[in-house]
């Protein structure tokens, strides 16, 4: 009998501390995003420079590619999520840097350029039966 009214004050002290956890939580404030942030073209193309420089140059660093830019790292980020917020300028993004690629890649020159035509053999005479 004793067993059982401590198992059952246990389960009243453990549903206790659960209603209190849920209901005195904090919970995180949802901020109303009516509009993404914009981002100007200025920035947009600062930012494909960075990334360019880096494509030309895979030694060098995220830091060392925004310090020509006079711009901090976490402005760079800022600027980052900005832009991957909007898949319109991914995409824009994406799309020049593919651009950059291929203008620097000796493989897609190579396909790029035009094969010369080969020469038209002389037609084949045909012998005469005799």
């Amino acid at each position: 009998m004793i067993k059982r009214v401590r198992y059952v004050l246990l389960l009243v002290a453990l549903a206790t501390v659960g209603i209190c956890v849920a209901v005195f939580r904090p919970q995180a404030e949802e901020l109303e995003d009516s509009e993404a942030p914009t981002v100007s073209e200025s920035d947009l193309q600062l930012y494909i420079s960075v990334y360019s420089a880096m494509q030309e140059n895979h030694d060098l660093t995220i830091d060392n590619a925004i310090a020509p830019h006079q711009m901090s790292l976490d402005d760079f980020r800022q600027l980052e999520r900005r832009i991957q917020d909007q898949p319109r300028l991914v995409e824009r993004v994406r799309q020049a840097l593919l651009d950059q690629a291929k203008a620097h890649s000796v493989f897609a020159q190579a396909v790029a350029s035009p094969t010369p035509a080969p020469t038209p053999a002389e037609p084949k005479r045909r012998r005469k039966k005799p």
